[in-house]
């Protein structure tokens, strides 16, 4: 075991700073002397002091790291962790990412990797322990044998219980007395039994308290300041901490005494620099939080279930870490309590006094689904009634009400929610509450000064009623009883809050902003305005809201018969999507249904649409875009995978199950696209070529630039798996998406007038022929396109979703032109192989101004003409006689071009030249802006104005440019060139 853990710092991981050797063993065991008090260690059984021991031994084995589990981490679950724990895309994760941008390459795969390997080191050792393979984790099969072997000695029963204390240091759930017994038998001996949760209390402890010279806890960075790696790094290099002790503490006239009882530990340390003393300060933040939870644990365990061992330790004393050259008092924030809640409850949060209402709401919902169910749909009730004379605003419901206990704590206490209480959690483990910030009833106080809360639960004999007159001011709880002074709605459970709305306070139509927030509540919920009849509210499904919708803004009739505009609806672990899509006569298929942006009928009328988490409307664009003016559809994400709103519900957390929810969303929309295609042929008597086609149009409500998508990257991933393509391979036709197109190393497509109109005549015939075949049967060129080698029948040149997935993946390596045939085949390979042409986007560069009016006048040939030029091997057969050549909308100059020259001193010298080099950008756009000129003459001397003006004769030798452009005759080979009205001629 010393052996191993030796080896813990090898192979340049946790190598710098951080011991794991037998000295830390020896340390941490040192400090039980003291942190054990002294009545406990009398109590201690062999087994707990075994199960202790052992586990100091192996609780930091799992942060070893061979040669060889290094080199295979893409076998295990490090990419996705670094991608989506560290180096995420939110602010976060940028900020996490700048501040490693001092290592280098290798340096930075390193500390990522071993920063992988310390957050799951105590799972990694737990599975060792249990001999569970987990690759996600790291491939580490050595070590699980090793560790099976060293341990084989010792019952299942106790390596087990090994195994949870040794993960237990890195989790938060020690309170759960099931999982850690206070009384677990190994044997009939009472020395052969052990309190499991006090050892993981302890193991837990003295892991957190080894900070002393330079070794550093196992924590993780990120759980102690995701934006600061490098603060924790000083911390650890500069061996700053001398002694963690035991501080005195006082007797009874307040003086220090060895003989008083002690709570507080105390740290000494001293830094020369800053950035390692607000590292250690800040871990002993959570060092301090973590020693008041481990004994309010222990404590409750005597309490409960009479265990003896006690844990006396809740504070960390700081006075004794100093900072050399910094004054000796510390400072930090300091909370002004009223103005807090002054923040809490005006426009600074929320900028909305109608969230008021959808508070109110989501406590009465969350209070019901706790309290009936999964009966909440019939038995749940919430009642909101507002009365416009006597402005008071009413929310009743019949849900769980509130304790004493409740009240204080989690009520009146702002932050303290009580449905994220540990034991809450625990003893609900399938509820999935709305509320989660413990500030909704502050929301109250945006709109009125006098607040009335009645409540009743059954386990208090009375019911509780509190009358709030300010934010700022004290309560009292009056008590009523049940059977004289209690609305009858909320008995024998429920609560009551009514409001006295100020009259300066906004809350114009209570129903409209009720239907607003809530659209699936899963209870019901009725609206009383006036005192007039009750006006249900909410919805069985989101499909139910999207008919409402529909209804309301006059693009469906109650009567179904015939429409044509129908409803979509999936709904499957946890998530619940509708989508409107209307029909198309001619070409028979259901497309999305766009909702209007600015249309003001749709917007009087109604026309909602949204993103819901528990059935709570969080956003009101289209789900998966950014504008309210996309695909017409409701989306209700529920249970634990959905993802969590901001502070103030305005929008959804940037966070792992965000994106989740929009790779669904997504794939949702695409998987309509493909059923489409798919039900053309089966169904509805399309050809192959037809059906395949269409998946392009069907698609093109996804990429609209007036709605832009919330995650571009994973609207484009779900994207990949339409069928956007028709391939050939052994003369069989297929469809194929831009994922299964990513499976060949080689695509050849061929473009010519014979190809193209039989791709008509295969569009209009329901035939398996193929454009191969029939091309032999007619008597058409064979150029010896190899058939081993897929041939791309799918027609490039349309700027769409075809065009946007096959040029961003395949780049031309061949091309073998016949003139006579008026035929050009091309042979394309990834683009992840080494560039063989300047790039196609000028937003990737520097050049971006050139899309901006300053450069009007060429703006659509820099934006989407741009010329590309060749700069690795390609090559090129049967077009001697032409400067470039033209595959699908795009121009490509041929090796042999004009401008070679400048080229080849633009690449001299260089290795790995970017294809996005602004000087090759530039050339590409003065070359695009030249040749597309009809009176080239005339523009090529308004063209060198432009450079000069824009800075671009800096990059590019101007005069070389243009003396070239006025005397070169640039000849494209387009296969569309005798086709008088099919092509632009102005740059032949």
């Amino acid at each position: 075991m010393q052996e191993l853990l030796s080896r813990i710092g090898s192979y340049g991981f946790f190598d710098e700073y951080t011991k794991h050797d037998i000295s830390h063993i020896d340390a941490m065991l040192e400090k039980l002397d003291w942190l054990i008090p002294p009545h406990c260690r009398e109590l201690m059984t062999s087994a707990d002091w075994l199960l202790i021991v052992l586990a100091t031994y192996f609780h930091d084995l799992g942060m070893l790291v061979t040669k060889d589990e290094y080199a295979r981490r893409s076998e295990s679950g490090f990419e996705r962790f670094r991608d989506e724990v560290l180096l995420t895309q939110d602010d976060s994760g940028k900020d996490y990412a700048a501040r490693l941008t001092h290592l280098g390459a290798d340096d930075r795969e390193r500390f990522l990797y071993q920063e992988f390997v310390r957050h799951h080191h105590a799972t990694r050792v737990k599975n060792w322990i249990e001999g569970e393979e987990n690759r996600q984790v790291g491939v580490t099969d050595g070590m699980r044998e090793e560790v099976q072997r060293i341990l084989s000695p010792v019952t299942d029963i106790f390596r087990d219980d090994l195994a949870k204390v040794c993960e237990s240091h890195h989790l938060d759930d020690l309170y759960d007395e099931h999982k850690y017994p206070v009384a677990q038998f190994y044997g009939q001996n009472e020395q052969e039994s052990a309190n499991v949760q006090y050892s993981a209390v302890l193991l837990r402890t003295i892991d957190l308290l080894h900070i002393t010279q330079d070794r550093v806890p196992s924590i993780a960075f990120r759980v102690l300041n995701p934006t600061d790696p490098i603060s924790q790094d000083e911390w650890a290099k500069q061996s700053a901490v001398r002694a963690v002790k035991p501080k005195w503490g006082t007797d009874s006239e307040g003086n220090l005494s060895e003989a008083a009882h002690r709570d507080t530990i105390s740290v000494h340390a001293r830094f020369t620099e800053g950035n390692g003393f607000f590292g250690l300060t800040s871990y002993l933040s959570y060092a301090e939080a973590q020693l008041r939870k481990s004994n309010e644990w222990i404590s409750r365990s005597n309490q409960t279930l009479g265990t003896k061992l006690t844990f006396p330790w809740k504070h960390v004393d700081t006075a004794k870490v100093e900072a050399k050259g910094f004054l000796t008092e510390t400072f930090g924030f300091k909370l002004d309590q009223a103005k807090v809640l002054d923040l809490l409850t005006g426009h600074t949060l929320y900028n909305d006094p109608s969230v008021v209402v959808r508070e109110l709401l989501q406590n009465s919902i969350d209070a019901i689904r706790l309290q009936h169910g999964d009966r909440s749909e019939l038995d749940g009730k919430v009642q909101i009634s507002w009365d416009s004379e006597a402005r008071t605003l009413e929310v009743l419901d019949n849900g769980s009400g509130m304790t004493q206990e409740i009240i204080e704590n989690n009520l009146l206490r702002a932050g303290s929610s009580r449905y994220q209480d540990p034991q809450f959690r625990k003893s609900h483990p399938n509820f999935h509450p709305i509320s989660r910030f413990g500030i909704g009833v502050l929301s109250t106080f945006m709109v009125a000064d006098n607040v009335e809360i009645i409540t009743c639960h059954p386990d208090e004999k009375d019911a509780r009623q509190l009358s709030l007159r300010s934010v700022h001011g004290k309560y009292l709880v009056r008590l009523l009883n049940k059977s004289q002074d209690v609305p009858r709605e909320i008995l024998p459970h429920g609560t009551l809050v009514r409001l006295t709305v100020r009259p300066s306070a906004k809350v114009d139509d209570v129903l409209r902003i009720a239907k607003g927030w809530i659209v699936v509540p899963r209870c019901n919920v009725d609206v009383v305005i006036d005192r007039k009849e009750p006006e249900n509210i909410g919805f069985k499904s989101v499909g139910d809201a999207l008919r409402s919708s529909l209804l309301e803004s006059g693009y469906l009739s109650e009567d179904l018969n015939g429409q044509k505009v129908r409803i979509v609806e999936r709904d499957s672990d946890g998530l619940s999507i509708a989508y409107a899509v209307g029909w198309n006569n001619y070409f028979k298929e259901w497309g999305f249904l766009l909702r209007p942006q600015r249309d003001p009928y749709v917007q009087r009328r109604g026309g909602q649409a949204g993103t819901c988490v528990e059935g709570i409307r969080v956003e009101a664009t289209a789900p998966g875009f950014q504008s309210s003016g996309g695909i017409w559809a409701f989306v209700n994400a529920y249970g634990p995978s959905a993802p969590r709103t901001n502070v103030a519900r305005s929008a959804l957390d940037s966070s792992h199950e965000y994106k989740v929810l929009l790779e669904r969303i997504y794939s949702a929309y695409c998987g309509h696209i493909t059923e489409e295609v798919n039900l053309l042929q089966t169904e509805r008597s399309y050809s192959l070529t037809w059906a395949t086609g269409e998946a392009a149009f069907l698609a093109t409500p996804l990429m609209r630039d007036n709605a832009p998508p919330k995650s571009a990257a994973a609207l484009r991933e779900s994207m990949k798996d339409i069928p956007l393509f028709v391939l050939e391979e052994s003369d069989e036709r297929r469809q194929a998406s831009a994922k299964h197109l990513d499976q060949f190393e080689t695509i050849y497509t061929m473009e010519s007038a014979a190809a193209e109109h039989i791709e008509y005549l295969l569009r209009e015939l329901p035939s398996t022929a193929s454009r191969t075949s029939l091309l032999k049967e007619l008597g058409g060129h064979d150029s010896g396109i190899p058939e081993n080698i897929p041939l791309l029948c799918t027609r490039l040149g349309s700027r769409g979703v075809v065009d946007d997935f096959f040029y961003s993946s395949w780049q031309i390596a061949e091309v073998h032109g016949s003139v006579s045939h008026r035929r050009c085949d091309f042979k394309w390979i990834k683009t992840t192989q080494d560039p063989r042409w300047s790039g196609s986007d000028l937003t990737e560069t520097n050049l971006r101004f050139l899309l901006t009016n300053d450069a009007r006048s060429y703006r659509s040939s820099a934006k989407s003409n741009l010329v590309r030029i060749p700069i690795g091997d390609v090559t090129i057969s049967g077009l001697s006689d032409y400067f470039g050549v033209v595959a699908g909308n795009i121009r490509y100059l041929l090796p042999n071009h004009p401008w070679a020259p400048m080229v080849d001193r633009i690449l001299d010298g260089e290795e790995d030249i970017s294809p996005y080099d602004d000087r090759l950008m530039a050339l590409s756009w003065l070359i695009a802006s030249a040749t597309h000129s009809r009176s080239r003459n005339h523009e090529i001397g308004e063209l060198k104005s432009t450079a000069r003006r824009s800075g671009l004769a800096e990059l590019v030798d101007i005069d070389e440019f243009s003396s070239i452009a006025e005397s070169s005759d640039i000849a494209y080979f387009d296969t569309r060139r005798w086709n008088r009205n099919a092509v632009d001629d102005s740059y032949l």
